[in-house]
């Protein structure tokens, strides 16, 4: 795993940490931050397929995500999400919001890069990127 997947998984490990009970509200609480940050740059028809993919992506292997990939508006962006999660355990909905971040944020950066992609992060998830242990780092 090179230098810029390992902070990304790093990233996404701390910000999904927690008790399972409250992977939901954290799941969307970070999909929100990070879709205002992502669409200043490719704005919302750019955001949404590239959502509806990674679900699409990600139900491959947690299949009752696929309800899920439907384009969803501004306003109710994550409802659909958020309905998934709450129908399963804690930890099968925290591996499955890890997936479905991971699987975004690779397809996200093998289109706009890794550099721009790990500054839209931590802009969008500063406070979580703070909790990670500097030894902890590549």
């Amino acid at each position: 795993m090179d230098v810029t997947k390992n902070f990304r998984q790093l990233v996404l490990e701390a910000a999904l940490a927690g008790p399972t009970d409250a992977v939901v509200p954290t799941t969307i609480g970070l999909w929100e931050h990070f879709a205002v940050e992502l669409n200043s740059i490719i704005g919302e028809g750019g955001f949404n397929p590239l959502y509806a993919r990674s679900v699409r992506l990600a139900s491959k292997q947690h299949a009752w995500l696929l309800p899920c990939a439907a384009k969803p508006a501004a306003g109710e962006r994550f409802i659909e999400l958020a309905a998934c999660l709450q129908k399963q355990d804690g930890a099968n909905a925290q591996q499955a919001s890890l997936d479905l971040f991971t699987i975004f944020l690779d397809v996200l950066a093998s289109l706009i890069g890794e550099e721009l992609t790990n500054h839209l992060l931590h802009s969008a998830w500063s406070n979580k990127i703070s909790e990670i242990p500097a030894k902890d780092f590549p």
